[in-house]
C-alpha cells in the first residue's frame, strides 16, 4: 500500500502571449500583470494532490490486549514495547492504532464478537486460527526459569525441580515437557506476585519472561540483586498481531501491517524501539 503517493508536476508554459512587445517598458508591465495569474495557476496545479491527500482520511484499526509490562502497559508513555512497534508499523501504511486493555478472559469473546479488529501481542496457538489471522512476528518472548541466589541448584531436566516449589501465573501456557514433569506448582494472579514470593523465599523458582522480570525488579526493587536466571529457557514464543477473521477487510489490514512491519525493520525503527526498552530493563 502506497500511503505517500508522489505526484509529478511538469511545468511548461501555460500561457503563450500572442503579441509582439516593441518596448522594454511595455514588456516589464506585461510581466508584472501576468505574475499573479501564473502564481494562481501554479497553485491550482498543485491543489489536486493536496486535496486528494486530505480527503482520504487516515484509516483506524482497533486492537485489544492485556497488561503485560513492559511489552503492553497503558502506564508507559508509548503503552509498551509491542504497542510501540505495532503503532510504528501501522503508521508507515497510513493507519492510526487504538489500543484497549482488558483481561484475557474477555478478550477472546470480544474479538470473536467483532468489537475489535484483533489482538495485539498474542502467541500462536493452532486452535486460534479458527478466528485469528496472524501477522508476521512483532517480537519474541523468552520464558526463563528464575531462582533466589541463596538456593544452590543444578538443573538436569524439569524432573530435577520436583523437590521444589515453582511459581507460575494461572492461565499462562507452558510447554508439554514442563507440564509433564508434574511439579509442585504454586499459582498466582500475576508476575509481580511471583517476584515478591521469590524474593521472600516463599517459592523456590518461578517462570517469567526475562524482560518482564528485569523490568519488575527495576521498578519495585531497584538495586536488589538476589534473583538470577537458572540458565534454562523454558519456552521461546513469537508474539503477533492476530487479526479477527470476523472483521471487515481483515485480509487487507493484515497485508498492510506486514508491509509496514517490514519497512520499520528495514529502516531501523524496530531496532531502536527494542534497544530503548532493553536499556530500561537493564540500566
Amino acid at each position: 500500500m502506497n500511503i505517500n503517493p508522489v505526484g509529478s508536476c511538469e511545468w511548461g508554459h501555460p500561457f503563450k502571449i500572442p503579441l509582439c512587445v516593441h518596448t522594454a517598458g511595455y514588456a516589464v508591465w506585461l510581466l508584472v500583470l501576468l505574475m499573479p495569474v501564473s502564481v494562481f495557476c501554479w497553485a491550482d496545479t498543485l491543489a489536486p494532490s493536496d486535496s486528494q491527500k486530505f480527503s482520504d482520511p487516515q484509516k483506524t484499526v482497533s486492537l485489544v490486549t492485556s497488561i503485560y509490562p513492559p511489552y503492553l502497559d497503558p502506564e508507559l508513555p508509548d503503552q509498551g514495547l509491542r504497542v510501540a512497534i505495532a503503532r510504528a508499523a501501522f503508521f508507515k501504511v497510513g493507519y492510526k492504532l487504538n489500543v484497549t486493555f482488558k483481561g484475557w478472559a474477555s478478550i477472546q469473546a470480544d474479538v470473536k464478537g467483532g468489537q475489535f479488529d484483533g489482538v495485539l501481542g498474542v502467541w500462536f496457538r493452532e486452535s486460534r486460527q479458527q478466528w485469528l489471522a496472524y501477522s508476521q512476528p512483532i517480537g519474541v518472548n523468552r520464558i526463563v526459569l528464575f531462582k533466589h541466589r541463596g538456593l544452590s541448584f543444578e538443573f538436569t531436566g524439569f524432573e530435577s525441580l520436583s523437590p521444589y516449589s515453582v511459581g507460575v501465573v494461572t492461565g499462562y501456557a507452558t510447554t508439554p515437557e514442563f507440564s509433564a514433569a508434574n511439579l509442585n506448582i504454586k499459582g498466582v494472579n500475576n508476575d509481580e506476585q511471583n517476584l515478591d514470593k521469590l524474593i521472600n523465599r516463599q517459592i523456590d523458582f518461578t517462570l517469567m519472561d526475562d524482560l518482564v522480570m528485569h523490568s519488575l525488579i527495576n521498578k519495585k526493587y531497584p538495586g536488589l540483586n538476589v534473583i538470577e536466571e537458572v540458565g534454562v529457557v523454558v519456552e521461546s514464543e513469537d508474539s503477533f498481531v492476530g487479526f479477527s477473521k470476523g472483521a471487515v477487510g481483515y485480509q487487507q489490514t493484515l497485508t498492510d501491517f506486514n508491509i509496514g512491519l517490514a519497512q520499520i525493520r528495514q529502516d531501523g525503527t524496530f531496532a531502536r524501539i527494542v534497544k530503548k526498552y532493553d536499556a530500561l530493563a537493564h540500566p
